[in-house]
Formats: C-alpha cells, sequence, structure tokens
C-alpha cells in the first residue's frame, strides 16, 4: 500500500481482509480500503469481479464461464494497469520533490519581490 499512498488504517483493513475466512467479509474490508484510483471506470474492481466468480463458481454452464473470464481478464488487466501507473507516478513524483528540496536556491532579493 506505501506505493500507492496507503496509511495505517488502510494497511490494517488489508491485514484484517488477509486473516479473514469469509471471502465476502473479506473483500468488503478490502473494498473499502481501495484507493479511488484504481477504480476502473468509477467502479471499484473487486467488487466488479466478486460478482461473477461468485456465480461462476456456483453453476455457470462452461461456455458462460468462459465468457464471464474473458470480461474478468479485461478488468484485472485494466486493475493492474492503474496500480503500474500510480506507482510510477508517485516514484516521479517523489524524486522531483526531492530534487526540489534538496536543491539550494539563491536568496530572494527585497527588490525581487513583486517585480
Amino acid at each position: 500500500m506505501n506505493g500507492l499512498g496507503g496509511n495505517s488504517a488502510a494497511r490494517a483493513g488489508l491485514q484484517a481482509a488477509r486473516d479473514e475466512r469469509q471471502f465476502t467479509t473479506a473483500l468488503q474490508l478490502m473494498a473499502a480500503v481501495t484507493p479511488k484510483e484504481l477504480f476502473v471506470n468509477g467502479q471499484n474492481p473487486l467488487t466488479l469481479l466478486h460478482g461473477p466468480l461468485s456465480v461462476g463458481i456456483h453453476g455457470l454452464t462452461d461456455e458462460q464461464c468462459l465468457k464471464m473470464a474473458h470480461s474478468i481478464r479485461i478488468v484485472l488487466g485494466a486493475l493492474l494497469e492503474r496500480v503500474q501507473m500510480v506507482t510510477e507516478e508517485k516514484v516521479e513524483l517523489d524524486a522531483a520533490i526531492k530534487d526540489l528540496l534538496t536543491t539550494v536556491a539563491p536568496p530572494i532579493k527585497e527588490h525581487d519581490v513583486g517585480e
């Protein structure tokens, strides 16, 4: 979570989800701390994927499961792209901020102010 700007509450939520034995409850815990940057077209990808996966396990035909698998692959691909983008942007931003903070700027002269 650190790469996505996670905080201690988010980490605690993910840990609770990891320790949870019931998948639906774990999914709700994870969904509550999923960064909005990871949403796909405004939808939480975890919530989007839960329904089709649950239904498939409980009785779709092979053809229906294959169709669902294709859609799931597309949503997972979009989610992974967002994770990569957000993580890379954060690393680049952190480096830029570090550069700015470590660069010694010349002192501002009083006659330069307000010009």
